[in-house]
């Protein structure tokens, strides 16, 4: 069989598909198989006479244009309705208050073109190429989407109900205030798509990535956003109701960010990851939870009780921590520019590559203790230093005058202090585990209730020295 007689039912449905579409979406069904039933480049062909009616009146209602070469075209206003524009190159294109309703432009290259106003209801654009791409106030009402690239695309205001957007690309484009009741988003990418103030009622947001999102003010209410990953998505004065699906963690993670909960108890509550940006949180107890990766930019945790909190890598720029406990807390890589964390208690606490500035509010012994983990304090003059309770795991400390220093109770496991100077030191209670004391001065220290274990000694001076079994180590 030849070529021309294996595509003839194709032509012939081809010359009825105008027809098919007022009956529905049977024509544009049988217009996207025939194209798929070869490489379309070797197939389509404009009519060069309707492209240029198209540039001299932009009138081209119905016209037959797959593969017309129209990049930067100027058809503002144009009736483009019911024409075939597959594959069509429109890049910037402008296309402002044009009609193309029902247009089938499966495939076709948009990017950078401009679409205010105009009126593409029921258009079929099939993983069509939109990325950056400015639609201010257009109607896409039961348009077609799925698959297509709208990265970076400007959506804001347009009319997107009923619209298939399943597996396309929305990242970083802009739907504030747009209408997507109904809409089909799932397994889309929308990372760091603005959906301010948009109406997403009963939309279907399944599987999708919102991480960065902004959803906030977002009319969310029966809309579906199971097994969404909502990393960093902002929720704030989001509107939602009892249909309104969302995985366990974020729904509680939206009640963090919508509703005063203060002096409620959180307690290994899973907030990793979660845009808590001005939640207020006063009082309340955090113990054990998970807030690593979070967003908490100005939250306000003063007084809240952060015991052995995950806070790694959270952003806590501008947070009130205020009197904060946070013993034992991981702080490890968070963010605390600006912060306030004036009489906060960080016993044992992990400051270890914590980022702060010359504004954030830190009590002068934590911030010592900041310096030491981070810095180092090899031949630093410690002497008299408050350390109790301290997290120095790890610290370098070679050759550091901490005479008479307070060290009860710090972690001090795996420390370099070769040859340090900790005469009349109070080590009591410390872990000093695997800490390296090679020709330290531990002369009259307190090592009463100590870890010692694998703590190398060798040429260390221990007398008049506390052991952690009370005995007083006699002088040589």
């Amino acid at each position: 069989m030849q070529t021309e007689d294996w595509l003839a039912p194709c032509d012939s449905k081809m010359a009825d598909r105008r027809e098919g579409q007022k009956k529905g979406w049977a024509g544009v069904a049988i217009a996207l198989l025939c194209a798929l039933s070869v490489h379309p480049t070797a197939v389509l062909a404009y009519n060069q006479s309707h492209v240029d009616q198209l540039i001299k009146t932009r009138a081209c209602a119905e016209c037959d244009l797959p593969n017309a070469r129209l990049g930067g075209a100027e058809l503002n206003s144009a009736n483009l309705r019911e024409a075939d524009l597959r594959y069509a190159d429109l890049k910037a294109a402008k296309l402002e208050g044009a009609n193309l309703t029902a247009a089938n432009m499966i495939g076709a290259d948009l990017r950078e073109a401009l679409l205010s106003g105009a009126k593409l209801i029921g258009a079929n654009m099939l993983e069509t190429k939109l990325a950056g791409a400015n639609f201010f106030r257009a109607n896409l009402k039961l348009v077609n989407l799925e698959r297509a690239n709208l990265s970076q695309t400007v959506l804001r205001n347009a009319n997107l109900e009923q619209t298939n957007i399943s597996n396309a690309k929305l990242d970083g484009a802009n739907l504030d205030g747009a209408n997507l009741r109904l809409a089909d988003l799932q397994k889309s990418d929308l990372s760091n798509a603005r959906f301010k103030h948009a109406i997403l009622t009963r939309a279907n947001l399944e599987s999708t990535n919102l991480s960065g999102a902004t959803l906030e003010s977002a009319n969310l209410e029966g809309t579906s956003l199971a097994g969404a990953n909502l990393f960093h998505t902002d929720l704030r004065h989001s509107k939602i109701d009892g249909d309104t699906a969302f995985d366990p963690k974020w729904l509680l993670v939206w009640k963090v960010a919508n509703q005063r909960l203060e002096g409620q108890s959180l307690v290994k509550a899973d907030l990793s990851g979660a845009n808590l940006e001005k939640a207020s949180l006063e009082g309340a107890n955090l113990e054990e939870a998970d807030l690593s990766q979070g967003y908490l930019f100005i939250i306000n945790l003063r007084r809240s009780n952060l015991t052995r909190a995950n806070l790694t890598t959270a952003n806590l720029r501008y947070a009130d921590l205020r009197n904060a406990t946070m013993v034992e807390a991981n702080l490890g890589g968070a963010q605390l520019y600006n912060a306030n964390l004036e009489g906060a208690d960080l016993r044992l606490a992990n400051l270890r590559e914590s980022k702060i500035n010359l504004e954030t509010v830190l009590d002068r012994k934590w911030r010592i203790v900041w310096e030491i983990v981070n810095v180092g304090a090899e031949n630093r003059n410690l002497a008299g230093a408050d350390l109790a309770g301290a997290n120095l795991k790890l610290a370098r400390l070679r050759g550091a005058r901490l005479t008479e220093a307070n060290l009860r109770g710090a972690n001090l496991s795996g420390a370099d202090l070769v040859g340090a100077n900790l005469l009349k030191a109070d080590l009591s209670g410390a872990d000093l585990s695997g800490t390296n004391l090679r020709a330290a001065t531990l002369n009259g220290a307190n090592l009463r209730g100590a870890n010692l274990e694998g703590v190398l000694l060798n040429q260390t001076s221990l007398c008049g020295a506390i052991m952690p079994d009370g005995e007083v180590k006699r002088c040589q």
